[in-house]
């Protein structure tokens, strides 16, 4: 008798057909194939549904998906009394794949599910062969069902590790990579529009060797509310990536569902910076939110505003949300200003009566002495920005009383389902001791929306200040405001920015010259509405600087939490530095510790001389630094530990748009100094062959003579301990 051969897994049995599709066989039946340029597709259609078998980068021979992965979508949908579910990949009565020019459009009908009722989901999917991509749109007809739907997860795609060197990159702060990511069981949840989700893709790619990965984005021109989440699965050495959307009216039954935008999914030819230009090259020409530049970028943002070299607080005691008399922060303030010797601003704290997070948004009266003491340190060339919040209402709102939550602000407030308002606590107590509890307000509201713009504006014309910080808009996550009276989708969509985008505009048209708003973090859809971002939470392992790689020269970056040691100080300034942050947001008292004045009265004074390239420019590619390259590690002391590793060296480059300029960065943010070889070649930075002028700026902004170099040149380059270096060019336009 015969030796039996073991039976195939469906998982190699799906291995086997996907290497006799792709060296150029039949499909088995029921499979089809789909490439834009170097990316291929196969989908297989059965009798309830359909399945994405492969993700394949045809150039360099590998397969991206798993065997067996994630449906291309569920769908999640209530009855009033429980929550169902149906996916691609089986539980359909029909289900049609036809090809299109350029594409395939794919239909699922009805579920088996009966009591869903009726439901026709159609995915099309148009491929790209100029850019190896896929742009996918879907629809959900909800054709008189008796369920709603409430959630669309669409797109999910379960990646294998396709190198040793594969990394993820998410959109948390300034960009995050995660190494390791098949190695052990990880996840990144978010909710997109807050600090911790910043921008609408993520991407997985090899650091090292082939120029392997996939890049996968919401081209959502709205910015609508959705969830960005990648998930490990250690023992089954995969990552998915997938994208949550509310659906709008997802309390209604019936309601039906439409993909704002398109999702993209391209091969990715490099790293996270090139993961950043495919984003950024769809939203400088199709987000809503993307502002308008001129020669000197944002030029309704004051000139000063773009300029500032450093940021300092003001208004607590050291170390505690205990409010100070006004007049106590004046003469630190100027001291600072004068030791750095360049225009500075004070973010101020507790100028109100109120405790900090409590009886808001009842700000006035300010403290006595606080309008003078704006004044005093405008005329010391200092710009004040005062504090407030732009989402919360408190629900005792005068010490331990309902003031005029319930009178004036409940029917304005955020509801959830069951129509009772969101709260948010955050750590504050009443005079009682009891948690202060923060109602949320619906920004689509003309009661919020005339009170936020009433604040503002008193800070403004009465106190005399120069900007107004209007916290957590781009900082705290878009709620699901089911309440019916405020005229908005119920739950998702993408109306709570419209409604902030009004709320804000409303105070900006209002402003007299000269005038800015700020707000907490750098969710990316309301940077039209804001002149600058406290970025302050850009305080982790890993981080890249993709927000600034897409966003700079469009808003002005400001803000660490300068926590830690003084390396853990020096390591934040000098990543500010070379990101193109305005330096700061310390205590005005921090240019007397010892390891820090020297260091950050050069940092910011260069970065003075080097202003223009940080408003009127935009971010290139970092360079990289040759040789045995010294990290340095230290605790950043972020809401506990909060251990970060860079190189000592840190790096940066700038360009001045339509000028042939560039800066190059260098911070050595050790204690010893570094040598390392720089290999330049400027066609990576569109630099023609030919003559350069380079003009070396080194300790506090001191410039050497100009030297003449070649388009591609290397030099070996020590670094002194401490100390930042600019290299400026400048060729001839061919």
């Amino acid at each position: 008798m015969p030796e039996s051969r073991p039976r195939l897994t469906r998982a190699e049995r799906i291995e086997r057909w996907l290497r006799t599709l792709f060296a150029g066989g039949e499909p088995p039946p029921g499979w089809s194939r789909l490439t834009a340029g170097d990316l291929a597709v196969a989908f297989e259609q059965a009798h309830s549904g359909i399945a994405l078998r492969s993700l394949y980068d045809l150039r360099l021979g590998r397969e991206l998906l798993t065997p067996v992965g994630a449906p291309l979508f569920t769908i999640v949908l209530y009855d009033g009394a429980r929550e169902m579910t149906v996916e691609a990949g089986q539980g359909w009565a029909q289900t049609g794949l036809q090809r299109i020019r350029g594409g395939f459009v794919l239909d699922w009908i009805d579920p088996l599910d009966e009591r869903i009722g009726r439901l026709h989901v159609r995915l099309r999917a148009d491929a790209d062969a100029a850019h190896h991509a896929l742009r996918w749109k879907l629809s959900a007809m909800n054709n008189g069902a008796p369920c709603s739907i409430r959630r669309v997860v669409f797109p999910q795609i379960a990646l294998r590790r396709f190198d040793d060197s594969a990394v993820v990159l998410f959109p948390s702060g300034p960009g995050e990579i995660k190494r390791g990511a098949w190695e052990a069981d990880w996840r990144y949840d978010q909710p997109y529009g807050q600090a911790w989700c910043t921008m609408q893709f993520m991407a997985a790619y090899a650091e090292t060797g082939a120029p392997a990965g996939l890049y996968v984005g919401a081209h959502d021109p709205f910015a609508g509310s959705k969830e960005l989440r990648a998930r490990s699965d250690a023992v089954a050495r995969t990552v998915t990536l997938s994208f949550d959307t509310p659906a709008p009216e997802m309390l209604r039954p019936g309601n039906g569902f439409r993909l704002s935008g398109e999702s993209v999914w391209q091969l990715l030819r490099g790293d996270w910076y090139d993961a950043a230009m495919i984003y950024k090259a769809w939203a400088q020409e199709h987000a809503r939110w993307w502002p308008r530049l001129g020669r000197e970028g944002r030029e309704d943002t004051p000139l000063w505003a773009r300029e500032l070299g450093a940021w300092v607080q003001a208004g607590f005691e050291p170390g505690t949300n205990t409010g100070m008399a006004p007049e106590a922060s004046v003469a630190p303030v100027k001291r600072f200003r004068d030791l750095v010797d360049v225009p500075v601003a004070v973010h101020w704290y507790a100028w109100h009566e109120i405790p900090f997070d409590n009886d808001y948004p009842h700000y006035f009266p300010a403290k006595a002495g606080f309008a003078g003491a704006v004044q005093e340190l405008h005329q010391a060339g200092v710009y004040s920005m005062p504090y407030i919040n732009g989402r919360l209402w408190d629900t005792r709102d005068r010490g331990s009383e309902d003031y005029e939550f319930t009178r004036v602000a409940l029917p304005a407030a955020s509801k959830d389902e069951n129509g009772k308002p969101i709260i948010e606590r955050y750590g504050s107590r009443e005079a009682d001791g009891s948690p202060v509890e923060l109602a949320v307000m619906c920004p689509t509201t003309e009661l919020w929306q005339e009170r936020v713009r009433e604040i503002a504006l008193r800070l403004i014309n009465e106190i005399g200040a120069d900007s107004v910080y209007i916290d957590q808009v781009a900082a705290a996550k878009p709620v699901l405001c089911c309440d019916e009276s405020h005229g908005h989708p119920l739950g998702g969509g993408h109306w709570w920015n419209e409604g902030y985008w009004d709320l804000v505009d409303r105070i900006r048209q209002a402003l007299p010259p000269g005038r800015m708003l700020t707000t907490e973090c750098n969710a990316e859809a309301f940077l039209r509405q804001f002149d600058a971002c406290l970025t302050w939470h850009w305080q982790h392992d890993n981080m890249v600087p993709v927000f600034p790689a897409v966003y700079g020269g469009t808003i002005q970056t400001f803000g660490r939490s300068y926590s830690g040691d003084a390396l853990a100080q020096r390591m934040k300034a000098g990543q500010q530095f070379v990101f193109g942050e305005q330096i700061g947001w310390f205590n005005a008292e921090i240019i007397d510790q010892p390891g820090m004045g020297k260091y950050l009265r050069q940092l910011i004074r260069l970065r003075w001389r080097l202003r223009r390239y940080f408003y009127a420019g935009e971010m290139c590619r970092p360079p990289r630094l040759r040789g045995d390259m010294p990290v340095v590690q230290s605790d950043w002391q972020w809401y506990g530990e909060c251990w970060v590793t860079t190189d000592a060296v840190l790096t940066g480059a700038w360009a001045l748009r339509g000028e042939p300029k560039l800066a190059l960065l260098f911070v050595n943010v050790s204690d010893a100094p570094v040598t390392a070889l720089l290999a330049f070649d400027g066609r990576s930075y569109g630099i023609p062959a030919g003559e350069i002028r380079l003009t070396a700026h080194g300790e506090f902004g001191a410039a050497s003579a100009p030297q003449i170099v070649g388009s591609r040149f290397q030099r070996a380059i020590t670094f002194p301990p401490c100390t930042a270096i600019a290299w400026e060019l400048a060729w001839l336009n061919t």
